[in-house]
């Protein structure tokens, strides 16, 4: 991913409406926006990612409330396999915005920046694992992110 969005000169992004998904998400304590099946852009290659969501356009029922813009965000892409059998679901791509239980952006326009890749997808033998490694992957993500914005190294 790194290599991309230097060879870009910019964070690669994908772009879409909220949709409803299957809710797994918020039943385990990280609620996530889930995009359509054909976001705009390339979708990279199934795992987690460390990135930021922007709200670039409000669903009607949204104006008059502030929209997010560069929120730390952990993106997953892939298939769910905690939750569904061997090739029977479909690929999503989701994105868990930090500390944000109570979001409401089904319909929102929202474009997902990507800054670095985490993991690969996993399969995980209950879904207390999964949430213990959910919790794992934001502190990833939190530490990618900050050190992002940490100044650069210096000589000397």
């Amino acid at each position: 991913m790194r290599s991309a969005n230097a060879a870009l000169g910019r964070l690669h992004t994908v772009t879409d409406v909220v949709h409803h998904g299957f809710r797994r998400g918020r039943e385990l304590g990280f609620p996530t926006a889930n995009l359509g099946p054909a976001p705009a852009g390339l979708i990279p290659a199934d795992g987690v990612y460390a990135g930021y969501l922007t709200v670039t356009e409000q669903a009607p029922a949204h104006l008059g409330t502030r929209p997010l813009a560069g929120a730390p965000a952990t993106i997953s892409i892939g298939t769910n396999p905690t939750f569904e059998p061997d090739g029977a679901a479909q690929r999503t791509v989701e994105a868990y915005v930090h500390g944000a239980h109570d979001l409401d952006l089904y319909g929102d326009t929202v474009r997902l920046e990507f800054v670095d890749f985490q993991r690969p997808t996993l399969k995980f033998d209950s879904a207390a694992a999964l949430v213990e490694q959910m919790g794992r992957d934001v502190e990833v993500t939190r530490h990618t992110l900050a050190a992002e914005h940490s100044p650069p190294a210096t000589d000397g």
